[in-house]
């Protein structure tokens, strides 16, 4: 008999009506060696005796058998999925496959399906059944009477608690799709003081597979695991063109929403009875075209994603990927029935994937966020070593981590889909600062041989894991960068209808095409790979695989000729110390000094005018240091009000031109983003740092990471300052540059590491 929730409900009602989403969220909990270490909410006080005969931990299994466990008598399809599934991940970690046992050590429950004596065992054991039960997606995980309890508050809830047992044991979501095994373990065991307690903060979460051969049916079981293993429960639909609403093993047996037109559908039941709501606060994760999730770096991801000021709505929506019907709803934590919800900011998080293999640090970022709003407190730069650690181990994590630094360094200073024409040319000037063309390529060039120096050290069973989650992203950007920046150097060089006599230009062409044939093979290797793995083929964006477009034709012979004249980065480059003599460049975290923002309190706005009265609470938020964001990798986000202030010494006097590199703007909802600055103490300079949204400048400054803005200055020799303040919120200043050849053209701001 299942139970019967109307008959409970009113012993609760009262306990939770003063309980929200944020009372729900989870403890700090993080995995170590494949067990739970202790959380915030086990810190209960006991008897010192109790303390003393307790048990340290609940083994699932102590090396001489298998894990088991136990789960109530109904269940959900989705749970029973789950467990299919964490019975194989059990396997793999410790060699025998997991089993159903009566009084395992670990006991699974299914709240909404419990029969009343069920119900009344589990009460009994002391589980805070009255904090989940009637959270949707929730679960508890805890220690009670020597038993590890996994509850979950619904289907969906159940079955995500046991894929992070999977997880807490060592089985990455990305198992599956990295090629990356687990490490083998004997034991597994949890601690006795273990307390977790979770529910979404986001209540949809999930992708939107734009343009993706992964949305066919034959893929749809392989999304819906993923999809579990990272708790996302929506799948959002591009226009109707895809049919997985209606497709029985997606959404039945994994228990997937479908979202269209900011409308969510969930289905429920064995009769596809369809439940329909309108969602209004919705937040697109890079659905602009300009962007590719899978190379943004991890820096600017967690400011979109913890930036409330970034959402998309009906009313404000702009791509047409996404059309949807009009609206003139407001942002608000109203849902469409106009009662308040339970959820943070959003209704819904969209990632926009078109491969989710080349997207799982930003899917796992997102996700995890989604869920407990302390995930990423860390910061961008540790998490992505604690991510590397899940996949590789911690050894090999740590070694890996300072190439996908380096990786999203290169990738924020021009996107790889957008190196190529007819996106325009990039700018690079090889003329200037010793050939920067050259050494942007030779950056990658160093980069390539790191990579394949810590490949050759790794095992066979690491190899292909490797491959897809570092070697392939970072040589895939390497090749696209010396296809297209060779080409457009050849073009330049190239006088017209004279290519065939231009030997240097036939060399750049050379490179460019050498680059073009590697990049196909790497391509090749990776479909080779994947179809070993049984995953579908990789999906290339278009400006990344076609050729290159040079001034004339070169023969297989002719590239192989041409290819040794061609420009030695290793030999040819010089220090670039050599070229820098007549500038002062610097990041913009090598401040000398910080001046924090004013704080703004009745009267005292008023000595300020217009601009005080207008600053909000963020007046009184610190400077930020943004790791692994923009070209320096450590970007600064000034809240409005506060400064940086920066000394610097030239023997050069005369003009100069001052060009000031902010991060740019992706919301399309701010109107201002301002700075002045202030040069040895004069008027200060005002500089509106903001592109008019999804216009032509706008694209090109998503692609380069850099919005720039500049001004003239007369300076003398000697001691000089500079003063940079931010007008406005949202202000991230990557670096600046003052330069004596006022009409130089460079792409990158030459500051030495």
């Amino acid at each position: 008999m299942k139970m019967n929730y109307k008959k409970i409900w009113i012993g609760f009602a009262l306990g939770l009506a003063c309980l929200s989403c944020q009372d729900i969220t989870a403890s700090t909990v993080s995995h170590r060696n494949g067990a739970f270490s202790k959380s915030k909410e086990a810190s209960t006080k006991v008897k010192k005796t109790e303390v003393q005969t307790a048990p340290s931990c609940v083994y699932w299994t102590d090396g001489n058998g298998r894990v088991t466990y136990s789960v109530n008598a109904n269940t959900s399809t989705v749970v029973k999925k789950a467990l299919d599934m964490f019975e194989s991940d059990m396997k793999a970690v410790t060699g025998l496959a997991a089993k159903q046992k009566a009084g395992a050590p670990l006991q699974i429950y299914q709240l909404d399906m419990l029969t009343n004596k069920e119900f009344s065992a589990l009460e009994k054991s002391g589980v805070p059944i009255h904090k989940i039960i009637t959270a949707h997606d929730a679960y508890y995980i805890g220690v009670k009477n020597n038993k590890l309890m996994v509850v979950g508050s619904d289907a969906r809830g159940t079955a995500y608690a046991i894929m992070y047992l999977s997880q807490e044991a060592g089985v990455s979501p990305w198992a599956a799709w990295n090629g990356v095994k687990p490490q083998p373990r004997r034991t597994l065991s949890t601690p006795s003081d273990l307390t977790w307690i979770m529910k979404p903060r986001i209540e949809f979460r999930g992708f939107a597979l734009n343009g993706s051969q992964w949305m066919k049916p034959q893929n749809y079981s392989e999304i819906a695991r993923l999809m579990l293993r990272l708790r996302c429960n929506t799948l959002w639909q591009v226009d109707g063109k895809h049919n997985v609403a209606y497709d029985k093993a997606a959404v039945d047996s994994f228990d997937l929403c479908v979202a269209e037109n900011y409308k969510v559908t969930e289905v429920l039941g064995k009769k596809h009875k369809k439940h329909k709501r309108n969602i209004d606060n919705v937040k697109m994760v890079f659905d602009d075209e300009q962007i590719q999730l899978h190379c943004v770096a991890p820096g600017l991801l967690l400011e979109v994603l913890t930036n409330k000021d970034f959402h998309e709505n009906k009313s404000s929506h702009h791509d047409k990927s996404h059309a949807s019907d009009a609206s003139n709803g407001k942002h608000s934590s109203a849902s469409s029935n106009g009662k308040h919800n339970s959820y943070a900011e959003d209704d819904a998080w969209i990632a926009n994937v078109t491969n989710p293999q080349l997207s799982m640090l930003q899917l796992s970022m997102m996700t995890e966020l989604a869920w407990n709003e302390n995930a990423l407190k860390i910061g961008s730069k540790r998490y992505l070593q604690k991510w590397l650690s899940e996949q590789f181990g911690n050894d090999l994590g740590k070694r890996i981590q300072p190439l996908m630094e380096e990786y999203y360094r290169l990738t924020s200073i021009r996107q790889p889909a957008y190196m190529a024409m007819p996106y325009g040319d990039t700018e690079f000037h090889s003329g200037e600062f010793g050939n920067e063309l050259e050494r942007y390529l030779y950056a990658y060039d160093q980069l390539k041989s790191k990579v394949e120096a810590l490949e050759s050290k790794l095992s066979d069973d690491q190899k292909d894991g490797f491959f897809e989650v570092v070697k392939y992203p970072i040589f895939s950007a390497a090749l696209i960068a010396e296809k297209e920046l060779e080409a457009q150097e050849a073009r330049h060089i190239a006088r017209p209808g004279l290519f065939d006599k231009d030997d240097e230009a036939k060399a750049a062409a050379a490179v460019s095409l050498t680059a073009y044939n590697q990049l196909k093979q790497l391509n090749a290797q990776y479909t080779t790979i994947a179809s070993r793995h049984r995953r579908p083929s990789l999906v290339v964006y278009s400006g990344e695989a076609q050729a290159p477009i040079l001034p004339g034709t070169l023969s297989s012979s002719d590239i192989q000729k041409y290819r040794k004249d061609a420009f030695d980065r290793s030999e040819d480059l010089k220090p670039l110390a050599n070229y820098t003599s007549d500038v002062i460049a610097k990041n913009a975290c090598d401040w000398t000094t910080t001046t924090p923002a004013p704080s703004v309190k009745g009267a005292d706005a008023s000595k300020k005018g217009a601009d005080a009265n207008s600053m909000s609470k963020k007046s009184s938020e610190s400077i930020q240091l943004l790791s692994l964001l923009g070209h320096s990798n450590r970007a600064v986000k000034l809240p409005k009000g506060a400064s940086l202030n920066y000394t610097f010494y030239t023997s050069q006097s005369g003009d100069a031109r001052f060009t000031l590199a902010a991060i740019p703007n992706y919301m399309s909802g701010v109107k201002n983003m301002r700075v002045s600055v202030s040069i040895d103490h004069a008027e200060p300079v005002e500089l509106e740092i903001n592109e008019a949204y999804n216009g032509k400048q706008w694209k090109l400054d998503l692609w380069r990471g850099q919005t720039l803005r500049n001004f003239y200055v007369t300076l003398p020799s000697g001691n000089h300052s500079i003063e940079i303040q931010a007008l406005d919120d949202h202000v991230i200043l990557d670096q600046w540059i003052l330069d004596y050849d006022v009409d130089r053209e460079y792409y990158v701001i030459p500051v030495g590491k």
